[in-house]
């Protein structure tokens, strides 16, 4: 087995850090082995207790203090809110620290300057949580387009649709703790930036991932809420133009309806989708993300006598070839440069931050 880093977890807010934790607890040949982790937030630090209760892992309320306390640690993973990334990316710098973000990195674009400047000659691996350039559809669609046997691209559509997780992680509603700060979606709205746009960066990455393809026009559209009482939009239709003026369609909404639970349930079928649709003068491919398949379920479900959609056994990678063997990988000098990059996070946040201004202002964004 290759050597375990040693990595410490800065918040649990973001609701993928469990999954992580899950990993390592049950995996004996996991690529990380969690030093320790903090959270103030007593559920959920409850939770993450619960879910590592097998391990040898110390617990603190102060990540700063967690810091201080393990200078063996190789990395730290970044799970807080949006809003305190930029604060933890710096101080892990200033500690020489590898690190590992959740996503977005920062949706300020001040920040997210800062931060590629910082990093321009850092000699650490930093690595952007943008999971989905390890599915096999997409690089599939990566490869297909790339080797041209599509031909020209002809356009490009792409959906990143959910349930509402604000129900029960209602920080994700928290147009502050999401956004970083507090913008209305338009002038005069009593609704903010930060919800669904934020929370489904994939889009806006996996097209330039995919097709090699920069983003130049951009024209975004949110009316009214579908969700009355969230402070954050939930839904947003956006298109535009890509180099050679190749026509793009992006839908990162919470268009799927869920039942207002205090503990995630995805009870209704299709509870998320990620559907790419590329047509090209050769060829066109699609695929969805949460391929599943259909059935009904009986009396004894969490949501009995329903029709559910349920998600596809994924195939089994090399250990190497995923988020968290990609980082190892590179910390342990086996790899040159992570597969999601800073860059490629803040690349994806600036086009996101130019659909938001498109709304807010009803006018097409250039880039």
């Amino acid at each position: 087995m290759k050597k375990q880093i040693g990595i410490l977890i800065a918040g649990t807010a973001n609701p993928h850090i469990p999954g992580y934790c899950r990993g390592f607890a049950n995996d004996p040949g996991h690529p990380w082995r969690i030093i320790a982790v903090a959270e103030d937030d007593p559920a959920r630090m409850g939770n993450i207790r619960e879910i590592l209760k097998n391990k040898e892992v110390k617990y603190y309320s102060d990540w700063r203090r967690m810091l201080d306390a393990h200078p063996e640690a190789d990395a730290v993973q970044i799970g807080s809110d949006n809003k305190y990334h930029f604060g933890m990316f710096k101080e892990a710098m200033a500690r020489g620290l590898h690190i590992y973000s959740t996503k977005v990195p920062t949706m300020d674009a001040e920040e997210g300057a800062e931060l590629l400047k910082l990093s321009a000659d850092y000699p650490k691996t930093i690595q952007v949580e943008l999971e989905l350039h390890f599915n096999p559809q997409f690089r599939y669609a990566r490869e297909l387009v790339r080797s041209g046997r599509l031909g020209r691209i002809q356009s490009v559509y792409l959906t990143n649709i959910s349930q509402s997780p604000c129900n029960y992680f209602p920080n994700w509603g928290d147009p502050e703790l999401s956004y970083g700060r507090i913008v209305p979606i338009r002038p005069g709205a009593d609704y903010f930036r930060g919800g669904a746009l934020t929370d489904h960066p994939h889009p806006f990455d996996l097209i330039r991932w995919i097709t090699g393809l920069e983003f130049r026009e951009v024209y975004g559209m949110s009316a009214r809420n579908q969700r009355g009482h969230l402070k954050v939009e939930d839904h947003a239709a956006i298109t535009g133009k890509l180099d050679g003026g190749v026509p793009f369609f992006i839908n990162p909404s919470y268009s799927n309806l869920e039942e207002r639970v205090p503990a995630r349930r995805l009870l209704w079928p299709k509870s998320l989708e990620c559907n790419l649709k590329i047509t090209g003068d050769k060829g066109y491919y699609a695929a969805d993300y949460f391929d599943k398949p259909l059935y009904v379920v009986g009396k004894n479900y969490a949501s009995p006598d329903r029709l559910i959609v349920d998600m596809a056994p994924r195939p089994k990678l090399n250990p190497d070839d995923s988020l968290a063997g990609s980082f190892a990988a590179c910390v342990r000098g086996e790899r040159s440069v992570p597969e999601s990059s800073l860059e490629d996070g803040l690349n994806a946040v600036k086009v996101m931050n130019a659909a938001y201004d498109s709304i807010y202002g009803d006018c097409v964004v250039r880039l």
